[in-house]
């Protein structure tokens, strides 16, 4: 009865893996990283698995089914809550950072944005207490709501060129932020953009 449990387990787990990794499936996991794919050339890191390393690569490719699909996304809550994350390296080719895809990654103090990428949406970076500063890329065209929210270490900041609005609450809590450069391109920045940023110091630059 013990062999024939064990047959039908080791069973399940080689249909899992077949399905997993080498069937066309949706979705498959790599190196503690969950993706799914969104076209026929393209896939996006939808979560993680547990045990999680504190520095981390996402891939620019990835193997589902028996195709690879180049990463361009990282999509919504992804990352969300990774505590013990210290620091990402995302490749060329992503383009969007999803909705609160890095929110309350308290341990994370240094992340890489490529330049591709152009959106950057609401509550991204919330949360984020230990980040310290952060270069947004030139080709993101907003600031979403609470995108970088409470990220209390957060020194100063560069909005790029590219950008013509900033979200509500944007950089609420922000309170080590002293020195913000936003570019004369802005032409919205809304409701509490840099409430609590008590030690801020706002510099237009209008130097075209």
């Amino acid at each position: 009865m013990v062999a024939i449990q064990l047959i039908i387990l080791a069973g399940e787990m080689w249909y899992n893996f077949l399905t997993e990794y080498f069937f066309d499936a949706e979705i498959a996991s790599f190196a503690h990283l969950k993706y799914v794919k969104i076209s026929d050339t393209e896939a996006k890191v939808v979560g993680h698995k547990s045990g999680l390393e504190s520095k981390l690569t996402v891939p620019i490719n990835v193997m589902i089914g028996l195709h690879i699909y180049k990463v361009t996304r990282i999509g919504n809550y992804a990352f969300y809550g990774c505590s013990s994350l210290t620091s990402i390296k995302i490749p060329e080719g992503v383009t969007s950072i999803g909705y609160e895809a890095f929110l309350g990654c308290s341990s994370l103090t240094s992340i890489n944005i490529p330049e591709d990428v152009t959106s950057i949406e609401g509550c991204a970076f919330m949360n984020c207490s230990s980040l310290a500063n952060i270069d947004i890329p030139e080709g993101v065209t907003s600031i979403e709501e609470f995108a970088f929210s409470w990220c209390s270490s957060l020194t100063s900041i560069e909005i790029p060129e590219g950008v013509t609005s900033i979200g509500d609450n944007a950089f609420t809590g922000c309170k080590s932020l002293t020195r913000i450069k936003i570019p004369e391109n802005v032409t919205s920045i809304e409701k509490e953009a840099f409430y609590g940023c008590r030690n801020l110091n706002v510099l237009i630059d209008n130097s075209k």
